[in-house]
């Protein structure tokens, strides 16, 4: 068997074929390039070897300076020093000064200055008896950088007389002499850069980099750039390697090029390959693909693709040939099923519209009962009220919420045994026509409920305030008059003053009822104001001081972890859930504390209500902010309100973009109210 017959025999094989020369080759190539070339790896070489560099010289620079520093505690600590202080200084400790600036063959200066600040002896006869600035002469010995001079000093101590001092050592350094530990070489750069100002040692390519770490690396498109910090009395130096990142990346270059022209053969080699084989492969999927597309324009399912070989195209024809068949007999069957889908779909629209437009149960349940026969025929349809009648029948059953308890009960039958349709969608029809009926009947008994609550609602608003309204009317106008024109004692206004303000007290109460219906219709409108938070609080703890003092309960109001900010708020808004939080917390507190503190941070101002009254029971926090109601407890059955206090203030408090939190540890055990806004 020749390999021509062996690769005809398998389209498989001639693609596999195909495959290893089209996707091998590159593939090696770019890998072997990635694992061993790759332009990163080369420039983290390259940092990495600079890095190692800078550390090293760095340390030799710290070294040659801690031994100039060395040098010059030394030689200041020699007895020769003494001769500062006769006349002929400048015969032997200006020798030995010349000697060592010699020593050192670098560009120094040695010098001894005395107390007044006079060069009196020095390695460079040409500053002898020149005034030296010694200001910067702060210990007792030390170094410091001015420009690119660094200068290292030490005092000098009369051997006699350790205490005594007789002037300062100073070694003159040129900083350029560091030029000696840098690399001079055409493909790398080395200077040392004083960060602060700009002063460089050395070649200065002016890379304006960013000292923002002690040691770090950049890439730019001309360099691969290491830096690092000097120490010590160079603090502010930083040494610099820069290496062309193109005599870097040469090698990488050439291996590209390399790359490049192969290409050109190997994508010859492919395309020789390729040419060859395609042909052979390509046109019985192109037959195939023609006969798809005829079948598509035409919608014509009989027609069948001829079969010429034994190979895989073959085994692929011969299944195309089968699903086709197949296709064309299920398309007649889903064209038949669609229509009946269709149909049902509309009868469902046509039977929701007519179940939505129902006003009562009695007149949803005739009104579905007449649809369900028109879709079925059946003419002895009724409605099952009890579900013992439908235990051994699987009629349509109704289920409805039980609002009150939040779960589902049982509201009757329709005498439709389901069970009857073979059809599973047929029995999902009618179970949607349930369920339509069942949402109809939910939102015809909801808004009963919500009717029947808002109408008594509305009754119990406009009553009490006709009926509060006109009494407290009276009082306010009497005590006013009295005020204004009695001769009274000042305890005599005082106490009308204070009924007074209870009526006035008792009026904003009636308030909160017309307030709970405007904030619902959506008609509270709110006011912006700057206002000084700590003065409106002030004003409410104020207002009920004397309500806590008759009931002799410590009130205290604290502020002092509040920072004074501006705030816009409504003032009366505010003002009312404050009274209506201390109005509680003073209602239900027999005796003990009541605390009013005021605290604020970046987002939020926290006015907190506490006391030490009854307490709320965990059962109950859920029913504090609903309308109309009132906590029942053992402890405490004296109180009377109309239950909208937390209500409204929780909903004023929503008004302005806050909320109200409350927090009890049981009945017993005081109440905590936090007020955020």
């Amino acid at each position: 068997m020749s390999i021509a017959y062996f690769f005809h025999k398998s389209l498989r094989k001639k693609l596999f074929l195909v495959l290893i020369i089209i996707g091998f080759l590159p593939f090696l190539t770019l890998l072997i390039y990635t694992l061993f070339l790759s332009e990163t790896k080369i420039l983290n070489k390259i940092v990495i070897e600079q890095l190692e560099r800078t550390d090293s010289v760095a340390r030799l620079i710290n070294n040659h300076l801690s031994a100039l520093s060395k040098e010059v505690n030394f030689l200041s600590s020699l007895d020769l020093m003494d001769d500062i202080l006769v006349e002929d200084i400048d015969k032997r400790v200006s020798r030995l000064l010349t000697q060592k600036a010699d020593d050192f063959n670098l560009d120094v200066t040695l010098f001894c200055i005395n107390l007044e600040g006079l060069i009196i002896a020095s390695s460079n006869k040409e500053i002898l008896y020149k005034k030296f600035d010694t200001a910067a002469f702060t210990h007792e010995r030390a170094s410091y950088i001015k420009e690119k001079e660094l200068y290292v000093y030490s005092k000098i101590h009369t051997s006699f007389d350790n205490d005594k001092t007789t002037g300062y050592l100073v070694l003159r350094y040129n900083l350029n002499n560091l030029d000696l530990y840098l690399t001079h070489q055409n493909t790398v750069h080395s200077y040392i850069i004083n960060s602060t100002n700009a002063v460089a040692i050395g070649e200065n390519l002016a890379l304006k980099l960013d000292f923002a770490t002690d040691t770090n690396s950049v890439i730019n498109a001309a360099h691969v750039i290491v830096y690092k910090r000097l120490s010590s009395v160079m603090q502010d130096w930083y040494i610099v390697y820069a290496v062309d990142k193109n005599i870097a990346l040469a090698f990488l270059d050439d291996f590209i090029r390399f790359m490049l022209t192969i290409s050109i053969f190997i994508f010859a080699f492919i395309l020789y390959f390729s040419l060859r084989y395609s042909k052979d492969i390509v046109k019985p999927i192109e037959e195939l693909t023609k006969l798809t597309n005829e079948i598509t324009k035409t919608q014509d399912y009989s027609a069948k693709v001829e079969i010429n070989s034994t190979d895989e195209i073959a085994t692929l024809s011969d299944s195309f040939n089968k699903m086709i068949q197949t296709t064309s007999i299920a398309l007649a069957k889903l064209e038949e099923e669609n229509s009946l889908r269709l149909k049902r779909f509309t009868q469902l629209i046509e039977v929701f519209n007519t179940i939505i437009q129902t006003k009562s149960e009695d007149e949803c349940i005739n009104i579905s009962i007449k649809e369900i026969a028109k879709l079925t025929g059946k003419k002895d349809l009724y409605f099952i009220e009890k579900k013992d009648e439908t235990a051994h029948t699987e009629f349509a059953e109704l289920y409805v919420n039980d609002f009150e308890k939040d779960t589902k009960i049982f509201f009757g039958s329709i005498a439709l045994d389901i069970k009857q349709f073979e059809d599973k969608n047929e029995r999902d029809f009618y179970n949607s026509i349930a369920s339509m009926i069942t949402l109809q009947l939910d939102k015809i008994r909801l808004i009963k409920r919500t009717l029947g609550a808002s109408n008594a609602k509305s009754a119990f608003i406009s009553n009490i305030s006709h009926e509060l309204r006109t009494p407290l009317n009276a009082i306010i106008g009497a005590t006013q008059y009295m005020i204004s024109y009695e001769t009274l004692s000042d305890e005599q206004i005082d106490t009308l003053s204070t009924i007074e303000l209870s009526a006035q007290y008792l009026l904003e109460m009636i308030n909160e009822v017309l307030d709970i219906a405007k904030i619902e219709a959506g008609k509270m409108e709110v006011n912006l104001q700057n206002v000084n938070i700590i003065s409106l609080l002030q004003n409410c703890y104020d207002m009920l001081y004397p309500l806590a003092s008759d009931k002799e309960l410590e009130f205290t109001f604290s502020f002092d972890t509040f920072e004074p900010k501006d705030y816009e708020t409504d003032p009366k808004i505010l003002q009312q859930i404050v009274l209506n939080l201390l109005s509680n917390a003073i209602k239900f507190t027999e005796k003990g504390k009541i605390s009013l503190e005021l605290t604020n941070d970046e987002h939020y101002l926290y006015i907190k209500v506490q006391d030490e009254g009854i307490g709320i029971a965990h059962e109950d926090m859920d029913l504090l902010f609903h309308d109309f109601i009132q906590l029942k407890n053992t402890i405490h059955t004296t109180q009377q309100g109309t239950g909208l206090g937390l209500s409204l203030s929780k909903k004023m408090a929503k008004i302005l973009h806050g909320d109200i939190e409350v927090f009890s540890e049981g009945v017993g055990y005081g109440t905590s109210v936090i007020f955020k806004i």
